[in-house]
């Protein structure tokens, strides 16, 4: 019994990884940011739907979309979309967007079925999923890849840490090293934005172009470091982490700025 348990934890080790976006830290955060930039009448139209105060709802749910992946195998492609790093990054919805099955045709189809006069538990599930997919677009490996499943084939270590895929990497490590308080990293991220920047971010409406600027940054950043060799020291987490922090405010007020039209 005990060989037996023991070989079923390796195997575990051998088994392909889902590719998830942000870790519940790094969603939770999003969906604070976003609550704290919430109109009055969005405000009040999202604690309708979720049945509560709008930013504790909507922390909530902000991971749901990835808890119910084993249920409904037919929203994991939902999750991304893959701009090959190595060809033209501009979002080309037949070649990267077949059947409309990711992240960009997703999030278009949510924000119509809450614009449209559908069944409130219709408009609350298309809510839910659009508070954790408007944070896995931002994570660079949901929008940039590099013929290697987002990340998902790419070793990296923290100096002489256990390796570990690129992707769960970024997933993670970049945002535990901001703090492991969700809230408390919202409000920091929050206070740190100036009116207008809050404002610009919150008008950046184009989910093709939030794709696009993650693509972007796995092009830029995240990948020349595993061309140096995949070894991340500490200097290199705290740069990381900055992008995160970065994306996760992106993240956030965008969402912010989607849910205050759609609620107008």
């Amino acid at each position: 019994m005990r060989f037996r348990r023991q070989a079923l934890v390796f195997l575990c080790f051998l088994l392909p990884v889902p590719a998830f976006a942000w870790g519940p830290e790094g969603h939770e955060v999003v969906a604070h940011l976003a609550a704290m930039n919430l109109t009055p009448k969005a405000r009040t139209q999202v604690a309708a739907l979720l049945g509560g105060e709008a930013e504790a709802s909507m922390a909530i749910v902000a991971n749901w979309a990835d808890e119910i992946r084993d249920a409904r195998p037919e929203t994991s492609s939902w999750h991304f979309v893959n701009l090959e790093i190595d060809g033209d990054l501009r979002y080309r919805p037949a070649r990267d967007c077949p059947g409309d099955n990711c992240v960009v045709a997703q999030i278009a189809r949510d924000e119509a079925i809450l614009k449209s006069r559908a069944p409130a538990a219709s408009r609350a599930e298309a809510l839910k999923f659009l508070i954790h997919f408007a944070g896995d677009i931002r994570q660079p490996l949901h929008g940039g890849d590099n013929h290697d499943q987002g990340g998902n084939e790419v070793q990296v270590a923290i100096g002489r840490g256990r390796p570990m895929t690129l992707h769960r990497f970024w997933d993670t490590e970049t945002v535990s090293a901001l703090g492991r308080d969700p809230i408390l990293l919202a409000g920091a991220i929050n206070r740190a934005a100036s009116p207008e920047q809050k404002r610009a971010l919150m008008a950046v409406s184009s989910p093709a172009g939030w794709a696009e600027d993650s693509a972007a940054i796995a092009k830029t950043t995240v990948y020349p470091q595993v061309a140096r060799g995949g070894m991340i020291d500490g200097r290199a987490l705290a740069d990381d982490a900055k992008v995160a922090r970065q994306q996760l405010a992106k993240a956030g007020y965008a969402l912010a700025g989607l849910l205050n039209r759609i609620f107008q």
